[in-house]
């Protein structure tokens, strides 16, 4: 989701029911529903091993997605982009690898699909013949992919808020980078617990753990302002307007980055797969088995109390 728009993917259907897979982006102020995808997503479910859509990402004007396919001896990514307003997805990138889907491939990858506000980044890395990754690079993703910073330290991108990318690095470090959009590495914070995901908005930096934890912190000086517990499970972190939301099996919590307690509680139809919270309001998606899945959208208005106003920036 960015601003009032948010871009979902809706999978091709078996034998009687066979459609293509699609891209639609849904503008929840107007309630208009667009499809933005094209005649190569159509078959983005058509091969035996790949992911198919594997990842989303909105910016302004533009929505960008990856589609993930293979067999058993190659994988293959392609970053497609197109407006968010017509039909006219446009391939950006594409990378393979080959060897054994089971086991190690060696190539390109591409992955860590990020965006906001007009601007849209990605990870493009490469793994040897012992599948031990030996170059990445984070891009900035415009009419094709452009340099913004080398090493493996930019691996993988989780989130950005059009000012700031955070890139949630593994093993052994464990660290959070914080780079410019320009690719300029601003800072380095090390989280307290072992951070499974990050989310960023302009003053804030979150961090869930492995622990069932939120670590907040200042996204200009890396320093933690608060840590929060969190119900189990938690996942699909995402923050905004001083509040973070987050699933947790069927149910979905809005918390005050501030005080850490809930402003809004839902409990969906079926498992959360998806949270998104802009300053325009909240949205989720959820689903069971072969039933068709469902988005919902909450207002702003909805989600805070009557008598709430957003927490002001750290």
């Amino acid at each position: 989701m960015d601003g009032s728009r948010v871009a979902y993917d809706v999978a091709a259907g078996h034998g009687a029911k066979r459609r293509c897979n699609a891209v639609f982006v849904w503008n929840v102020v107007r309630n208009a529903v667009t499809k933005v995808s094209g005649r190569e997503t159509c078959d983005a479910d058509g091969t035996s091993t790949g992911a198919g859509v594997r990842e989303l990402a909105l910016a302004g004007g533009r929505a960008a997605w990856i589609v993930n396919k293979g067999g058993n001896s190659e994988s293959d990514d392609y970053l497609y982009s197109s407006s968010v307003t017509r039909s006219g997805e446009r391939i950006v990138a594409s990378a393979r690898r080959t060897g054994n889907v089971d086991g190690v491939l060696t190539g390109n990858w591409i992955g860590g699909l990020v965006g906001s506000a007009g601007f849209l980044a990605v990870d493009h890395w490469a793994t040897d013949a012992a599948g031990a990754v030996d170059m990445v690079q984070l891009q900035r993703v415009g009419t094709r992919l452009g340099d913004l910073a080398e090493g493996p330290e930019t691996m993988l991108a989780q989130s950005t808020d059009g000012r700031q990318v955070a890139v949630l690095r593994g093993e052994p470090d464990s660290t959070i980078g914080l780079y410019s959009t320009r690719g300029v590495l601003l800072r380095s914070v090390t989280s307290r617990g072992k951070a499974t995901e990050v989310a960023l908005r302009r003053d804030y930096l979150a961090a869930l753990t492995t622990g069932n934890t939120l670590e907040v912190y200042n996204s200009h000086s890396g320093r933690l302002l608060r840590t929060w517990r969190l119900a189990p499970g938690a996942h699909s972190l995402d923050v905004s307007s001083g509040l973070a939301a987050y699933a947790s099996g069927a149910r979905v919590h809005v918390v005050r980055l501030s005080t850490g307690k809930s402003v809004f509680g839902v409990r969906a139809g079926a498992t959360v797969s998806a949270v998104q919270l802009e300053p325009t309001g909240l949205a989720y998606a959820f689903g069971r088995g072969d039933r068709p899945g469902k988005i919902v959208y909450v207002p702003m208005k909805r989600v805070l109390p009557k008598t709430a106003t957003p927490a002001k920036p750290a």
